[in-house]
């Protein structure tokens, strides 16, 4: 292949790839609340256009221009208005719901070994060796794990 085909091919994938920057965002609010982004309007409403910065090298960066500190503020003030917690599916309630399941059976587990052995044999990271917890360390293991009963098992 001759290097003007090389080039030319080069020169081709640069410019099908331009429009690719120059794509425009969509943002709107459904009647349920709900935000989406689209590269394609929605059909009904206004939606509002944001516009995606690209990254600018050291040499180029200058302070914001007041028009930056405007879309930055209006930015802060939509993801306050956000930040309201969306309702969770019932896959994702009931994946939520066995996780604490078993955090709270493994804490009531860690509780019940604290409570019952006096000597625990642990790991330590520090010295790369294992050694038994000093009583002031277990008593202050217990109280964590009675903590995290509390926590996990409402």
């Amino acid at each position: 292949m001759s290097t003007v085909s090389k080039l030319i091919g080069i020169l081709l994938a640069m410019t099908l790839c331009l429009p690719l920057h120059a794509a425009k965002i969509y943002k709107w609010q459904d009647d349920n609340g709900s935000w989406h982004y689209s590269e394609k309007p929605p059909l009904e409403g206004a939606p509002e256009t944001i516009k995606l910065k690209s990254k600018k090298s050291d040499s180029e960066e200058t302070e914001p221009s007041e028009e930056t500190n405007e879309e930055i503020s209006k930015g802060t003030e939509d993801n306050q208005s956000e930040k309201a917690p969306l309702p969770k599916s019932p896959e994702v309630l009931a994946t939520e719901k066995a996780r604490r399941a078993e955090d709270c059976d493994r804490a009531r587990k860690n509780l019940d070994k604290l409570t019952h052995r006096t000597r625990i044999l642990i790991d330590d990271e520090e010295k790369g060796e294992q050694r038994y917890l000093t009583e002031e360390e277990r008593q202050d293991w217990l109280k964590k794990s009675g903590d995290q009963v509390k926590e996990f098992c409402q």
